[in-house]
């Protein structure tokens, strides 16, 4: 019945770092205690919802410590912004040691059979190695031909890109060589 007594006001506000720079607090919770609703601020860490008079407003954020304001009386206004500063909090968490194994059955088993990579070494024999060499030379291309195939694929695909590709059926050039093609005889069987 109180909560109804009390007027309700537009409650916005900008989060704000208390250090020198005063920056936005971006995405910052903004709950409402009292009556159990709450937002987050944007980017620019504003934030704006409807309150009443005397509610308890929490605003907290990875990182800050939490902050406590109370929702002021407003005289002859229906809203009210507010300038809320948080200071930075530095939290150490514990040492947290991440393995790969469930357990040291399984370590000790994965330790046995582990596969030692080679050393510099034998990797510069196995590159030069002139089986492995012939290999590579056999399926080798020329590269100006493989980068100029390239550049054409994208360049006809960038030329069109948002648009409907034309039809070679549709072109009246396409049509015309067909037809110098039949009258020429170059398309019967031989």
């Amino acid at each position: 019945m109180y909560a109804q007594e009390r007027p309700l006001i537009q409650y916005s506000g900008i989060v704000m770092s208390i250090d020198t720079n005063h920056i936005p607090v971006s995405f910052a919770s903004v709950y409402n205690r009292s009556i159990n609703i709450g937002t987050i601020a944007n980017y620019e860490g504003f934030f704006s919802f409807a309150a009443h008079i005397g509610d308890t407003i929490e605003i907290s954020s990875v990182g800050y410590r939490k902050g406590i304001v109370i929702v002021p009386e407003i005289p002859n206004n229906q809203s009210f912004t507010a300038l809320i500063f948080l200071k930075k909090e530095v939290q150490t968490l514990p040492e947290t040691s991440v393995y790969p194994w469930f357990s040291k059955d399984q370590f000790r088993d994965a330790f046995v059979h582990m596969n030692i990579p080679d050393d510099d070494l034998e990797r510069a024999r196995k590159n030069l190695d002139p089986n492995r060499l012939g290999e590579l030379a056999a399926n080798l291309r020329d590269p100006n031909i493989n980068a100029g195939k390239v550049l054409s694929d994208n360049s006809y695909t960038y030329y069109y890109q948002g648009q409907v590709r034309p039809q070679p059926i549709l072109s009246p050039l396409a049509w015309l060589q067909f037809f110098n093609m039949l009258k020429s005889g170059s398309l019967k069987k031989q």
